[in-house]
């Protein structure tokens, strides 16, 4: 008996049309987006920053792997008449530490890289892997600043953009010290650097806490860092002013893997309230919060938190533990209209590779610590760790197709018109 035909053989392959970093819009994917050329095994932790109108930058750690001499900072930029994201460049400059969640961002006629640089352990000793440490060497990591001269740079002049081409990176503060987010410009030139101390005790992170750094137009630290009441296991902390600008907010990571917690400052960052829980869940991964120009509040996140089965008799950790549900799908965003209070309107913008279940989740590959930026107004740009830190994904959508699709504004049309039901 002849089986039937395959659609695989009639099928034409469009693959060899794709190229890294080329920015595509297409059928059943939302808004335009691209893959960032991978610079190793592990691409994550991108950060997107507005170096110009007409000059998006996205900077990344890749390598070998989290917590290795291999990982380094790595930054790509798309102009205004580009049709894809250019080939990568190495910008930071330590081999012999692992350099990890760079950030960017642009004051006094400069671009700023503020990354950490931690020691590595030797491969060979394994005698950190037991219950009371952890592998990782993260508290050993200091903040480093480097800075670029923008005046009369060529976005298509590589030489102009690498490594050699910035400052000699400086420790930004004394001791050991991590960031995730760029810093929040005040009205009087300073910036807010938040960071946190990552911490051997516990092993898992657990009693890691938030911090302040106020820093200078120049990117210098100004001051000691001021300590954020109760953090303990709060961090990543993103900073977003109030609707009407009359307090700052504050949003972090859980190491519980609850939920996403908020804190408010009255006092331009001197001073912060205790973190509070929010409506949103938290997977003890990376979110960011974004001011958008509607006057509405948006965050993206990944939508799943630890549910302890009611029924378990599991005992209730408390704050200087952590919990690790790796689970990092679906990433999603979130928008409020009252300053985080409640979020009426979220929508997932990537799911993974569908695979449900939990016999299945590691199938999914995780989509990790995003970040969060405008464009025009309503336009949010978004990038990630893409199927498990393969590369970086790049995606803008609209704010509309979040809050709900407008159906006049529809980039499909898939009636027609000469046709009755």
């Amino acid at each position: 008996m002849v089986p039937p035909f395959s659609l695989f053989d009639q099928a034409e392959d469009r693959f060899d049309d794709l190229a890294w970093g080329q920015v595509l819009v297409t059928p059943f994917e939302l808004g335009a987006w691209a893959l960032l050329e991978p610079m190793g095994e592990q691409n994550h932790a991108p950060q997107l920053c507005w170096i110009r109108p007409n000059l998006l930058g996205c900077v990344w750690m890749a390598g070998s792997g989290e917590g290795t001499a291999e990982m380094s900072v790595f930054l790509s930029l798309l102009g205004a008449e580009d049709r894809r994201w250019s080939e990568p460049q190495r910008i930071s400059r330590d081999q012999e530490r692992s350099e990890q969640n760079p950030l960017l961002f642009v004051s006094d006629s400069c671009l700023h890289l503020i990354h950490s640089a931690q020691l590595v352990r030797d491969p060979e000793d394994r005698s950190a892997v037991d219950a009371t440490s952890s592998f990782s060497m993260q508290w050993t990591a200091v903040l480093r600043h480097q800075r670029l001269a923008l005046d009369g740079l060529d976005p298509s002049d590589r030489e102009t953009w690498s490594a050699e081409a910035w400052s000699t990176p400086v420790d930004l503060i004394d001791g050991p010290a991590f960031c995730r987010h760029p810093p929040y410009p005040l009205e009087n030139g300073h910036w807010l650097l938040p960071i946190y101390r990552s911490l051997e005790a516990g092993g898992s992170f657990g009693h890691d806490y938030s911090e302040m750094v106020r820093l200078d137009p120049s990117g210098q630290s100004l001051d000691q860092p001021v300590g954020i009441p109760e953090s303990t296991g709060r961090v990543h902390g993103s900073i977003v002013a109030s609707l009407h600008g009359e307090q700052l907010l504050q949003f972090f990571r859980s190491r519980l893997a609850d939920q996403i917690y908020r804190s408010v400052s009255s006092d331009d960052g001197h001073t912060w309230s205790a973190p509070e829980p929010t409506q949103l869940p938290n997977n003890n991964s990376s979110i960011q919060a974004c001011r958008l120009a509607s006057g509405r509040l948006a965050m993206i996140f990944n939508r799943f938190s630890f549910q302890p089965d009611p029924d378990a008799s599991e005992e209730q950790l408390e704050w200087g533990e952590a919990r690790w549900p790796r689970t990092r799908w679906p990433l999603s965003i979130a928008i409020s209209d009252d300053d985080g209070l409640h979020w009426p309107w979220i929508r997932d913008i990537d799911t993974g590779f569908g695979f449900c279940g939990p016999m299945n989740w590691d199938l999914n590959g995780q989509l990790a610590y995003p970040t969060l930026i405008e464009g025009q107004p309503g336009e949010l740009h978004v990038a990630y760790s893409w199927a498990g830190r393969q590369a970086i994904r790049h995606v803008t959508m609209r704010e509309q197709e979040v809050i709900g699709y407008d159906p006049d504004a529809s980039a499909f049309d898939f009636t027609d018109s000469s046709s009755s039901d």
